[in-house]
């Protein structure tokens, strides 16, 4: 990890978009830590980490949008980008009443993701310039 560069934590249950999200992503400069799922993240205590969240609507168990409510009630903001794999209108609005920075449907462009997390690194007030 290289010290002063935003940790994305990017949770999401395909391996390969983990590791296509965190090969572009690492290419800009960030530094990544993967999760399979909801449960993986919160057990690793990632969150006190991470300046930025890239999380997939649809996770086994705990979904994006329930980890995010969990996160609010525990008094954790993190600058949350959504992906989805699905056209789904009411994931959509749950996720812009929670405060999101982008939700993104898939398949959607690599300058679509890089200006998304860019803007989250941007607005979160830990991460120093």
């Amino acid at each position: 990890m290289v010290k002063g560069r935003p940790v994305v934590a990017i949770v999401d249950r395909d391996p390969a978009t983990r590791k296509s999200s965190e090969t572009l992503l690492s290419s800009f400069g960030f530094n990544i830590e993967l999760y399979g799922s909801s449960r993986e993240f919160l057990a690793a205590s990632a969150a006190t980490q991470a300046r930025c969240l890239l999380i997939s609507v649809e996770l086994d168990h705990i979904s994006g949008i329930e980890l995010t409510r969990h996160l609010l009630s525990q008094q954790v903001r993190i600058p949350t980008v959504f992906v989805s794999a699905l056209k789904n209108e009411m994931a959509r609005r749950q996720a812009i009443e929670l405060g999101c920075v982008a939700f993104l449907e898939k398949p959607f462009g690599s300058a679509q993701l890089i200006e998304a997390i860019a803007t989250a690194t941007s607005s979160n007030p830990f991460f120093e310039k």
